[in-house]
């Protein structure tokens, strides 16, 4: 019995270990675990036509964030693919062997590097678009801003 016991948790500790890496991905993918710091394009104001009519942007401020935001997307690319191949890397290494914790901690290590860069990349573009903006803007984007996080507050 003890030992019919023992196979059936270690059976579910592996479950649950295995799962843990496809239900972070799962939430990042679903957009959920973005934030503020990975969105698509205009990380922060949403989609460009609404930034653009919102603050009164001229043409040649908004094509200069639309720069700042496409280079992120690329600057971020790799780092992106690290993290998608981190998560497939973990569960093959579990699975090869499921007591190599330490490997398995290893490949998480490499991720949390990944994304802290991710988001220090979505932090630099920030700063550089809010440069774009005239003080009068970034009053108007401030409010919108606390605008968008009060509705998504009630959610």
């Amino acid at each position: 019995m003890k030992k019919r016991t023992l196979i059936f948790s270690a059976v579910a500790i592996l479950i649950v270990v295995l799962a843990v890496p496809f239900a972070v991905a799962q939430h990042i993918r679903s957009g959920r675990g973005h934030g503020c710091m990975g969105g698509s394009s205009m990380m922060m104001f949403g989609h460009m036509r609404g930034a653009k009519a919102a603050l009164g942007l001229s043409d040649q401020q908004a094509a200069d964030i639309k720069k700042i935001f496409t280079d992120l997307r690329a600057q971020n690319e790799p780092y992106r693919a690290t993290l998608r191949s981190g998560r497939q890397s973990i569960a093959q290494t579990l699975l090869a062997n499921p007591n190599d914790l330490a490997g398995a901690q290893a490949l998480i290590d490499k991720q949390t590097d990944a994304e802290r860069q991710i988001k220090v990349n979505a932090l630099n573009a920030a700063s550089k678009a809010l440069n774009v903006l005239t003080p009068d803007q970034r009053t108007k984007a401030s409010a919108f801003l606390q605008q968008r996080m009060a509705k998504r507050a009630d959610k």
